[in-house]
């Protein structure tokens, strides 16, 4: 790189990136936020279905519908606080300004924001094989592939939607009422695969909307990409 030139796309990214991690380090803010709530939500259903009620309906038709609840508003508190830093030290206008590729801004927000939801679900899948009692080390590997695949595309539309959210001075509120409309198909798509795979019968029944996540997060990376360098303008 030239001397005085701005940082190329892959530099930028993992500027953000790594700026994003060390804060998020360093206070624990969101993670500590999304955990408690985690904790919160699963205890709670856990107790709504006692030993008795769990056996007579299935973990694979009670654990879908309660891990990707939680995880669906978990993200939202997490996501929410992506982007509140910048929005309380009004230095979301110093990212606008900044002289590197808006994409590449985007890029390292919602790498940050993945790792932390990555973070949260190995730990809320543990727990709720614990308290559903599901052999998760049965179906890990089938598991671990949907919830990452399914992942990635809530996080990034996600990650677009807290930017338009902070921007406007809203919080989760906004977000959820943006989000979680969007994201349905990526919802319906996690809890039937997640069915599948408690139920044993693997990820085969479940290839085409494991297909059509993937499209999604084709799809949902390249218009925040292309529409990330709007919401910094606004």
């Amino acid at each position: 790189m030239r001397e005085g030139a701005p940082p190329g796309f892959l530099r930028a990214t993992g500027a953000v990136l790594l700026k994003d991690l060390t804060l998020e380090w360093r206070t624990l803010d969101a993670l500590s936020a999304m955990g408690l709530f985690s904790l919160v939500v699963m205890v709670v259903f856990s107790f709504a279905f006692d030993r008795s009620l769990q056996q007579q309906i299935g973990s694979a038709r009670l654990v879908p519908g309660v891990l990707w609840v939680t995880i669906a508003f978990a993200s939202i508190v997490g996501l929410t606080r992506s982007f509140h830093l910048e929005h309380h030290r009004d230095s979301i206008t110093a990212l606008a300004l900044a002289p590197v590729d808006r994409a590449a801004i985007f890029a390292g927000k919602a790498g940050a924001n993945l790792a932390q939801v990555l973070v949260l679900e190995a730990v809320l899948l543990p727990l709720s094989a614990v308290l559903f009692d599901f052999d998760l080390v049965a179906v890990g590997a089938e598991m671990l592939l949907l919830v990452v695949l399914h992942t990635v595309a809530l996080v990034e539309i996600g990650t677009l939607f807290a930017a338009i959210a902070a921007r406007l001075g809203r919080g989760e509120a906004l977000l959820a009422t943006l989000l979680l409309p969007a994201s349905t198909p990526v919802f319906l798509s996690a809890v039937l695969s997640t069915h599948h795979v408690l139920a044993g019968e693997g990820l085969a029944p479940a290839r085409r909307w494991l297909l059509v996540t993937a499209g999604l997060d084709v799809l949902y990376f390249f218009v925040a990409m292309l529409t990330f360098e709007f919401v910094l303008d606004e």
